[in-house]
């Protein structure tokens, strides 16, 4: 019985680093090479998480709050779901009164302080919903951090004229 048990236990454990390995799979940073599966952060916690949700195929936009509490900055260096296909860091810039979008590959995270994703600066950009996603409804969105760990963060889908959390 008590064999049973742990064999059940190695298994359940096996798998699910399994599916954590296959829901990093997926997004590669644009390398060709899979995202490593990550330990949690002791140090960074994430909180106030939504998404800005807009009819596909129109990517929709995750904002929330990465407060680095340890005496080490840190950078934001990607992000992954299995609710969406194509995650990517971006940043909203302005110049000549035009807005625009582009690709960052990290965001630093000050030892001691708070890196802010919100809306006309630094977000999650997400693409290609792999299921039918409601308002209402929350994802699990995993932050990639420089220091080869993660944060997770549950976060809540909200219509499209959502300005901020």
């Amino acid at each position: 019985m008590k064999r049973s048990a742990v064999v059940l236990g190695l298994s359940v454990l096996a798998l699910t680093g399994l599916v954590m390995a296959q829901g990093h799979a997926g997004h590669s940073h644009g390398h060709g090479t899979p995202e490593p599966v990550r330990a949690l952060s002791t140090q960074v916690h994430a909180s106030q998480c939504w998404v800005r949700m807009l009819p596909e195929p129109t990517p929709s936009a995750a904002y929330l709050e990465l407060e680095n509490k340890g005496e080490q900055s840190v950078a934001l260096v990607g992000a992954s779901t299995l609710s969406f296909g194509h995650v990517m860091l971006h940043q909203t810039t302005e110049h000549d009164g035009m807005s625009r979008m582009s690709h960052t590959s990290e965001v630093e995270i000050p030892a001691g302080g708070t890196l802010r994703l919100k809306p006309g600066a630094f977000h999650v950009m997400l693409g290609q919903a792999k299921e039918d996603l409601a308002l209402g409804e929350r994802i699990i969105l995993s932050l990639h951090l420089s220091d080869d760990t993660q944060v997770q963060a549950e976060c809540e889908l909200r219509p499209a004229k959502t300005q901020a959390y």
